[in-house]
Protein backbone atom coordinates (compact mmCIF):
# COMPACT_ATOMS: atom_id res chain seq x y z
CA UNK A 1 0.00 0.00 0.00
CA UNK A 2 3.04 2.29 0.19
CA UNK A 3 3.97 2.08 -3.47
CA UNK A 4 3.18 4.87 -5.89
CA UNK A 5 0.84 3.97 -8.73
CA UNK A 6 2.86 4.01 -11.96
CA UNK A 7 1.59 7.03 -13.85
CA UNK A 8 4.92 8.74 -14.48
CA UNK A 9 5.95 8.66 -18.14
CA UNK A 10 9.55 7.81 -19.08
CA UNK A 11 11.95 10.63 -19.90
CA UNK A 12 11.99 11.49 -23.60
CA UNK A 13 14.70 9.64 -25.55
CA UNK A 14 15.84 13.00 -26.97
CA UNK A 15 17.00 14.16 -23.50
CA UNK A 16 20.74 13.49 -23.83
CA UNK A 17 22.08 16.50 -21.88
CA UNK A 18 20.24 17.76 -18.80
CA UNK A 19 20.85 20.70 -16.48
CA UNK A 20 19.29 20.07 -13.06
CA UNK A 21 17.91 23.37 -11.77
CA UNK A 22 17.86 24.02 -8.01
CA UNK A 23 14.57 22.48 -6.78
CA UNK A 24 11.84 24.80 -5.57
CA UNK A 25 10.72 24.06 -2.02
CA UNK A 26 7.11 25.28 -1.67
CA UNK A 27 6.49 23.68 1.74
CA UNK A 28 7.35 26.72 3.85
CA UNK A 29 9.80 24.58 5.85
CA UNK A 30 13.54 24.71 5.05
CA UNK A 31 13.60 20.87 5.18
CA UNK A 32 17.06 20.66 6.66
CA UNK A 33 19.04 17.46 6.41
CA UNK A 34 21.65 17.83 9.05
CA UNK A 35 23.36 15.86 11.76
CA UNK A 36 26.26 16.28 14.11
CA UNK A 37 27.21 12.72 13.23
CA UNK A 38 30.24 12.05 11.08
CA UNK A 39 28.12 9.32 9.45
CA UNK A 40 26.08 11.94 7.61
CA UNK A 41 26.88 11.70 3.87
CA UNK A 42 27.30 15.48 3.54
CA UNK A 43 29.14 16.04 6.85
CA UNK A 44 32.32 17.15 5.07
CA UNK A 45 30.52 19.95 3.20
CA UNK A 46 30.24 23.43 4.69
CA UNK A 47 26.85 25.03 5.20
CA UNK A 48 23.38 23.58 5.53
CA UNK A 49 22.13 20.69 3.43
CA UNK A 50 18.44 20.59 2.55
CA UNK A 51 16.03 18.14 0.95
CA UNK A 52 16.20 20.30 -2.21
CA UNK A 53 19.99 19.80 -2.26
CA UNK A 54 19.55 16.04 -1.82
CA UNK A 55 16.93 15.83 -4.59
CA UNK A 56 19.16 17.74 -7.01
CA UNK A 57 22.19 15.58 -6.17
CA UNK A 58 20.14 12.38 -6.54
CA UNK A 59 18.72 13.56 -9.86
CA UNK A 60 22.21 14.34 -11.21
CA UNK A 61 23.57 11.00 -10.04
CA UNK A 62 20.70 8.89 -11.32
CA UNK A 63 20.61 10.67 -14.69
CA UNK A 64 24.37 10.17 -15.10
CA UNK A 65 24.00 6.45 -14.29
CA UNK A 66 21.44 6.24 -17.10
CA UNK A 67 24.02 7.56 -19.57
CA UNK A 68 22.68 11.11 -19.74
CA UNK A 69 25.19 13.96 -19.74
CA UNK A 70 24.51 16.12 -16.69
CA UNK A 71 25.62 19.74 -16.52
CA UNK A 72 27.78 20.57 -13.47
CA UNK A 73 25.79 22.28 -10.68
CA UNK A 74 28.20 25.23 -10.62
CA UNK A 75 27.67 25.81 -14.35
CA UNK A 76 23.89 25.70 -13.88
CA UNK A 77 24.06 28.20 -11.01
CA UNK A 78 26.19 30.54 -13.13
CA UNK A 79 23.91 30.17 -16.17
CA UNK A 80 20.80 31.12 -14.19
CA UNK A 81 22.55 34.01 -12.40
CA UNK A 82 22.17 32.27 -9.02
CA UNK A 83 18.40 32.86 -9.12
CA UNK A 84 16.61 29.54 -8.56
CA UNK A 85 13.21 29.42 -10.26
CA UNK A 86 10.18 29.73 -8.00
CA UNK A 87 7.61 28.40 -10.45
CA UNK A 88 7.43 26.36 -13.65
CA UNK A 89 6.88 29.61 -15.56
CA UNK A 90 10.04 31.16 -14.08
CA UNK A 91 11.96 27.98 -14.90
CA UNK A 92 10.77 28.09 -18.52
CA UNK A 93 11.81 31.73 -18.82
CA UNK A 94 15.23 31.03 -17.28
CA UNK A 95 16.02 28.10 -19.53
CA UNK A 96 14.81 29.87 -22.67
CA UNK A 97 17.53 32.47 -22.06
CA UNK A 98 19.88 30.30 -24.10
CA UNK A 99 22.70 29.76 -21.61
CA UNK A 100 21.94 26.08 -20.99
CA UNK A 101 22.32 23.27 -23.53
CA UNK A 102 19.92 20.37 -24.11
CA UNK A 103 17.19 20.13 -21.50
CA UNK A 104 16.64 21.48 -18.00
CA UNK A 105 14.99 19.62 -15.11
CA UNK A 106 12.83 21.60 -12.68
CA UNK A 107 11.61 19.92 -9.48
CA UNK A 108 8.97 21.47 -7.23
CA UNK A 109 8.53 20.09 -3.71
CA UNK A 110 4.87 20.52 -2.83
CA UNK A 111 4.80 18.50 0.40
CA UNK A 112 7.49 16.78 2.48
CA UNK A 113 6.63 15.67 6.02
CA UNK A 114 8.22 13.06 8.27
CA UNK A 115 5.62 10.81 9.84
CA UNK A 116 7.17 10.25 13.26
CA UNK A 117 6.51 7.42 15.67
CA UNK A 118 7.56 8.09 19.27
CA UNK A 119 11.11 6.95 18.46
CA UNK A 120 11.83 7.38 14.76
CA UNK A 121 10.47 8.48 11.37
CA UNK A 122 8.86 5.47 9.71
CA UNK A 123 7.82 7.22 6.51
CA UNK A 124 7.98 10.56 4.73
CA UNK A 125 4.84 11.95 3.11
CA UNK A 126 5.83 13.41 -0.28
CA UNK A 127 4.17 15.23 -3.18
CA UNK A 128 6.18 16.83 -5.95
CA UNK A 129 6.26 17.67 -9.62
CA UNK A 130 9.13 17.48 -12.08
CA UNK A 131 9.29 19.10 -15.52
CA UNK A 132 11.81 18.82 -18.29
CA UNK A 133 12.20 21.88 -20.48
CA UNK A 134 13.74 22.15 -23.93
CA UNK A 135 16.31 24.90 -23.40
CA UNK A 136 16.08 26.10 -27.02
CA UNK A 137 12.38 26.92 -26.76
CA UNK A 138 11.53 26.90 -23.06
CA UNK A 139 8.73 24.44 -23.82
CA UNK A 140 7.85 21.62 -21.41
CA UNK A 141 8.71 18.25 -22.99
CA UNK A 142 8.01 16.00 -19.99
CA UNK A 143 5.99 16.27 -16.77
CA UNK A 144 5.98 13.85 -13.87
CA UNK A 145 3.60 14.40 -10.99
CA UNK A 146 4.07 12.42 -7.82
CA UNK A 147 0.79 12.65 -5.92
CA UNK A 148 0.77 12.85 -2.14
CA UNK A 149 1.95 9.44 -1.02
CA UNK A 150 4.16 8.00 1.74
CA UNK A 151 7.74 6.86 1.16
CA UNK A 152 8.54 4.10 3.67
CA UNK A 153 11.78 4.53 5.63
CA UNK A 154 11.80 1.41 7.83
CA UNK A 155 14.51 1.07 10.42
CA UNK A 156 15.89 4.61 10.28
CA UNK A 157 16.66 6.35 13.53
CA UNK A 158 16.79 10.02 12.53
CA UNK A 159 14.86 12.48 10.43
CA UNK A 160 17.90 13.32 8.26
CA UNK A 161 18.32 9.64 7.36
CA UNK A 162 14.62 9.37 6.50
CA UNK A 163 14.83 12.51 4.33
CA UNK A 164 17.93 11.21 2.54
CA UNK A 165 16.35 7.80 1.85
CA UNK A 166 13.10 9.41 0.70
CA UNK A 167 14.98 11.72 -1.70
CA UNK A 168 16.73 8.74 -3.29
CA UNK A 169 13.50 6.71 -3.60
CA UNK A 170 11.46 9.61 -5.00
CA UNK A 171 14.01 10.43 -7.71
CA UNK A 172 14.22 6.72 -8.55
CA UNK A 173 10.44 6.70 -9.04
CA UNK A 174 10.66 9.71 -11.34
CA UNK A 175 13.24 8.19 -13.67
CA UNK A 176 12.37 4.46 -13.64
CA UNK A 177 10.36 3.60 -16.71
Amino acid sequence: SCTVPRSIPPLPATARTIAVLPPNNRTGDPLLIESASFWHPDADRPGRVTVADALAAEARGQLARRGITVMAPEAVTTAIDKQPPRSPEEAAALVAGGRLAGSALYIEIQRWDADMSPLHPWRVIVALEARLFDTATGQTVWIAQRPLHPVPTPGVATRWMAYTIAARKVVEELFTP
